[in-house]
């Protein structure tokens, strides 16, 4: 064995068993079972979470590296299936709403690896989140909101886009019933965590250092609300693996769900295959 390659195993041994250097230098570790949906607001009330500059910074750096591989032309499997499932939709240049953007990489994501482009509005709860966004995407409008409460006239969006964060939103029916509303044709949830037979179930982890809480979703129970907000299923592609077994007792992946407003079923809608 050459010394180099000892070195970096030995690395990521005491780094796998030293909570602080595995919740600072890995990006989500720590995972707990949480007893349900009262504990997981008073664990999120408890966190400044995703509102703290440093967990904006640490995962700002972490997506820095991907673009750059996108832009040299190997975007990763997730970037990938984001703008497909936009494309999918039919639209060209459509309006799109991103809930829950972060430092808002997606706008990039999608401009880059779609021919035709987005209009890109996104939105966030962290006034970090939103500032570092508006630092490095000065020329696109983001805006502080809460994905439960959204600040916009119904349909006023072709696309409402969640990406990645409907399972940081512990009140997640109301954030469906918003995205529906805003929306006035499509709604894709993006690199969701689901259990395909297991109840939804609430965690806390470490995520960038610091703690956070996340549903993964029972499918089933996903489905039921998106259909009671008056959405329907058109299209699904699998997600980056994501497996909650080791501290769930079940197995889970991901996906992202590619939904049509209820009112647009009679063929008014085309959704590429």
């Amino acid at each position: 064995m050459k010394l180099p390659r000892l070195v970096r195993q030995i690395g990521k041994r005491v780094v796998k068993t030293t909570p602080i250097l595995r919740r600072h230098i890995l990006t989500s570790t720590d995972y707990k079972v949480l007893d349900g949906v009262d504990e997981a607001r008073r664990a999120a009330a408890s966190s400044d979470g995703w509102l703290a500059a440093r967990t904006v910074a640490r995962q700002e750096r972490a997506y820095r590296a991907l673009i750059a591989e996108m832009k040299n032309g190997e975007p990763r499997f997730d970037f990938r299936i984001a703008a497909e499932a936009v494309a999918a939709t039919g639209i060209s240049n459509p309006r799109l709403l991103e809930i829950g953007c972060g430092s808002g990489y997606y706008s990039e994501v999608l401009t880059t690896l779609l021919s035709g482009g987005v209009r890109y509005t996104g939105i966030d709860y962290s006034d970090a989140m939103i500032a570092r966004a508006r630092e490095y995407y000065p020329a696109i409008e983001f805006e502080v909101a809460d994905a439960t409460k959204l600040p916009y006239a119904n349909q006023v969006f072709d696309i409402a886009f969640n990406g990645v964060s409907l399972m940081h939103i512990i009140d997640y029916p109301a954030a469906i019933r918003e995205a529906a509303r805003v929306a006035a044709r499509f709604c894709i949830f993006h690199s969701v965590p689901v259990f395909d037979h297991y109840r939804t179930t609430y965690l806390r982890k470490y995520a960038y250092g610091a703690p956070v809480v996340e549903v993964v979703f029972g499918r089933q129970e996903l489905m039921s609300v998106c259909k009671d907000a008056g959405l329907r299923l058109v299209r699904e592609w699998p997600g980056i693996p994501y497996d909650v077994h080791e501290v769930t007792g079940h197995h889970s992946s991901a996906a992202t769900y590619l939904f049509a407003r209820r009112a647009h079923q009679s063929g008014a809608i085309t959704v590429r295959t």
